[in-house]
């Protein structure tokens, strides 16, 4: 996700240790999450696959704002959202007791410190659910060319992982990215939301075959 703050600051590629901090704690606390609702349990084996399919996922999306972001002129950095990390936990705890998991993953947002055009706010927003996309077709890769399990469980479930992301980030619901790149371009939005959500349904009724 991304927001649109004032007051406008020139200071391209930069990053901060409070941007490192809150990056890596909001990764923890949802590959905490994510490990709860696929595997129902605190297992450690499957918090490490949770991590590293959501790390990847996670960070190259807030990135990609950030990167885009900082392309266009303007100074962006990650900020985390407390509420949202609570609300990731409350969730995660809860579908843990359920057949159907969900998780209301917001834990934080690339900041952009100046008030951007509805293209420039498209453009950024864009970034994120296309990278998701892009790397769910990588883990699809790693699962189905990997002859270990663990490897092969890394790929299945950071396919998922990154999916979720890329259709929960593309709801045309404010702040998500989503509201701002149906503002930008219908057809933009449509076409990213079609090709998520459609790769995602295939994946849960098993069109990919076994990974």
């Amino acid at each position: 996700m991304n927001y649109s703050p004032a007051p406008h600051i020139i200071d391209q590629m930069h990053t901060s240790n409070i941007e490192i901090r809150d990056l890596l704690i909001s990764w923890l606390v949802l590959g905490f999450c994510f490990s709860l609702i696929l595997f129902h349990s605190l297992s450690p084996s499957g918090f490490i696959i949770a991590l590293i399919g959501l790390g990847v996922g996670f960070i190259c999306h807030e990135l990609s704002h950030k990167f885009v972001a900082q392309k266009l002129g303007f100074r962006a950095e990650f900020r985390l959202w407390q509420t949202g990390l609570i609300i990731a936990l409350v969730c995660a705890f809860i579908s843990m007791f359920s057949p159907i998991g969900f998780l209301f993953a917001a834990p934080g947002a690339v900041y952009i410190l100046s008030y951007t055009s509805r293209r420039e706010g498209g453009l950024i927003s864009l970034a994120g659910p296309s990278a998701n996309i892009i790397l769910a077709l990588i883990f699809y890769a790693i699962a189905i060319h990997s002859s270990g399990l663990t490897q092969q469980l890394i790929g299945k479930y950071g396919m998922l992982i990154n999916l979720w992301l890329a259709v929960f980030n593309l709801l045309p619901i404010p702040p998500l990215d989503g509201s701002k790149i149906f503002a930008w371009k219908i057809p933009v939005w449509a076409m990213l939301m079609v090709i998520s959500a459609g790769l995602l349904a295939l994946y849960i009724f098993g069109m990919f075959g076994a990974i």
